[in-house]
């Protein structure tokens, strides 16, 4: 038995080393499930992970690919060891895959099932213990173990099984993800390599979040004041007068107190504040060409939508994210700007002023993007070219690294890389 935890906290934080490195360890094999790369990069670490947990002198995880089992990940042998290729129900890690069960061996090398590997010696490693790596319903792979002595207890079967979870769930995302990569084009706007997660602009007609109260407003104006003071000091040295403009009609609606009693009427009623952005659309009310043409309507849907994902907790537009929306206007950009956003992405257009705008904050663009909305969720991976005009939704690796380096070059990519 183990040390006893004490017992005269009602709370306790454990902190890295304090109840043992196998924990440590578990923790750090679910962190690499999320990370993005190469997945043999990745399934290389998770084996180091694992023999440090285990204290094994080989970790494998075969991988099936195509009606084989291919190793995509080891620790223990040479390089050379990845890419080993074995057929469901070929040898015993095959056996692993075709009957769905965990299966150890004292000494694989004496079992019927046993297929030797040229170039693996491993009969240096006789204790044996496969299991498989199931999702679906079937096996997407197999978590091998080995070492020179000592069959493996039941304990440390359950264990290893355990340990083939975030594994799994390592795999199986990457598998979504080349599922439902693309490769967009649209026009790139600024230049610029961005690699970021994916956040949306609702639409006013698609926004769900209703004030219980006028404060909820009231604090949504708050910040987006604050966030205007932001915008001016990263625009100040703008040289298109439509950059000020659009600072200050956006600065006089934020004061405006007859839109500020409509907005928190219209968060309260039964239609949300889609119905604000429709009253002031039906009065076609407009600034004029002395401002740049843009429909006070079209700002003050924007505004609305700002507000509206200002005050809901849940919105996936953050600092860093690559903004994706139908068509945006001044005040996206705007706040776009004032929030961080690493790009955006439209499947329609962005207004002159907009355009404008995110000229004067370098912030990359790509607009006329069809399929945007087909293929993009909230949170996916997005890599984006503004010089080339491309959006690659979930890229593969290949694509991943081509475009870091060109991020870190400071270049475009040409539109054939390829993927």
């Amino acid at each position: 038995m183990g040390e006893k935890l004490p017992t005269d906290r009602v709370i306790q934080v454990h902190h890295k080393g304090e109840i043992g490195s196998g924990v440590d360890g578990i923790l750090r094999l679910i962190e690499l499930a999320s990370h993005d790369g190469e997945i043999e990069t990745m399934l290389n670490a998770m084996c180091d992970q694992v023999a440090a947990i285990t204290g094994v002198a080989i970790a494998s995880v075969y991988v099936a690919e195509d009606e084989a089992l291919v190793m995509r990940g080891n620790y223990g042998f040479g390089p050379s060891a990845l890419g080993t290729t074995l057929a469901v129900g070929e040898g015993i890690t095959g056996l692993v895959a075709e009957c769905m069960r965990p299966i150890s061996a004292s000494n694989a090398a004496t079992e019927a099932s046993y297929k030797a590997v040229p170039g693996l010696d491993e009969d240096r490693y006789p204790a044996f213990v496969g299991v498989p790596l199931i999702s679906g319903g079937g096996a997407v792979g197999v978590l091998v173990l080995q070492r020179p002595a000592e069959p493996f207890a039941v304990n440390e079967v359950t264990l290893a099984t355990a340990l083939g979870a975030p594994i799994t769930l390592a795999i199986e995302r990457r598998r979504m993800s080349a599922f439902r990569s693309a490769r967009l084009h649209g026009r790139g706007h600024g230049g610029g390599v961005v690699l970021g997660r994916a956040g949306v602009v609702p639409t006013t007609t698609a926004l769900t979040w209703q004030a219980t109260a006028p404060t909820d407003v009231d604090r949504a104006l708050g910040r987006i004041r604050d966030d205007m003071g932001r915008a001016v000091k990263r625009l100040k040295h703008a040289e298109d007068p439509r950059v000020g403009a659009a600072l200050d009609r956006v600065a006089l609606g934020l004061i405006d107190e007859r839109l500020r009693e409509k907005l928190i009427e219209g968060a309260m009623g039964p239609k949300g504040l889609r119905s604000v952005a429709k009253e002031y659309a039906r009065a076609q009310h407009r600034l004029g060409s002395e401002t740049g043409g843009e429909d006070r309507g079209a700002e003050i849907e924007e505004l609305c939508v700002l507000v509206g994902i200002t005050a809901d907790a849940r919105a996936s537009v953050r600092p860093g994210a690559v903004w994706i929306a139908d068509r945006i206007g001044a005040v996206i950009a705007i706040g776009a700007v004032a929030r961080g956003a690493g790009a955006i992405v439209t499947s329609s257009s962005a207004s002159p002023a907009a355009l404008a705008i995110l000229a004067a904050a370098a912030l990359p663009i790509v607009t006329d993007v069809p399929g945007l909305f087909g293929w993009a969720r909230p949170g996916d991976l997005l890599a984006l070219d503004a010089t080339a005009g491309t959006v690659l939704v979930q890229p593969a690796p290949s694509d991943l690294d081509k475009l870091r380096r060109a991020r870190d070059e400071g270049v475009g990519v040409a539109d054939d890389a390829s993927g």
